[in-house]
């Protein structure tokens, strides 16, 4: 199998959702911000799971959705009939199932991570990001089917819903590396931490640590608590 390598807070109230995801926040008569209403339709035309077909030599079409919250996570079948040549039209494609899928705006959540190449298919990998702000464990993937014409075949996702996230950390870079020294050495590279936006989704600052055990420590952006050890690999 050939590979291309991939290139490269808690809730807070109303009242301080400055900096939102996938869309702006208006404000009141009173200037105070205002959390906008989820978006309700798309800027590409939607595809229903009734427009999927079943794959060659299959009977029907796969389809797994969350135990949590029934979000659909996968569709194995044929998504379009229209070939997927490079990675636009990929995106193209799953921003038209972004209602079945649960996606906000994948032109501006969605970045392009590289393609998978398994001879035969290829995966067309779009990491999420919110603000910019990479959203840990979130992607989506679509496979492609070279020997069916380059049909889309699978539709994979991760996807986090950070609708209303705000992105500014109440918890200042320099307060979360004294965070982590109450508890950790710090390595060299703690002096600019990152910004990740963790399970939750929780906006969180990563800091690197030296430790037999754990590599980086992450800090809760909203209170300044540690709610994550990155253990290392053995």
């Amino acid at each position: 199998m050939n590979k291309a390598i991939l290139t490269a807070a808690a809730a807070v109230s109303a009242a301080v959702l400055l900096c939102g995801c996938a869309g702006s926040h208006s404000s009141d008569k009173k200037g105070a911000a205002a959390k906008p209403e989820r978006p309700t339709s798309w800027s590409t035309e939607q595809r229903s799971l009734e427009e999927v077909t079943p794959n060659k030599g299959e009977t029907q079409v796969f389809i797994t959705k969350d135990e949590e919250n029934d979000a659909v996570r996968l569709i194995q079948g044929v998504l379009s009939t229209e070939p997927i040549n490079d990675e636009k039209a990929a995106l193209d494609l799953i921003a038209s199932y972004s209602e079945v899928m649960g996606f906000v705006d994948v032109y501006s959540e969605l970045k392009f991570g590289g393609i998978i190449d398994y001879s035969d298919k290829l995966d067309y990998r779009f990491d999420q990001y919110c603000n910019d702000i990479k959203v840990e464990g979130s992607f989506v993937e679509l496979t492609v089917d070279m020997t069916e014409g380059n049909k889309a075949v699978v539709l994979n996702s991760t996807y986090t819903d950070t609708w209303g996230l705000s992105t500014k950390p109440r918890v200042s870079s320099q307060d979360a590396v004294r965070c982590a020294a109450d508890r950790f050495k710090l390595s060299k590279a703690a002096a600019k931490p990152e910004l990740t936006i963790f399970e939750g989704p929780k906006l969180a600052w990563v800091v690197p640590v030296k430790d037999k055990e754990v590599c980086e420590v992450y800090i809760d952006a909203e209170n300044g608590d540690i709610i994550h050890e990155k253990r290392i690999e053995s």
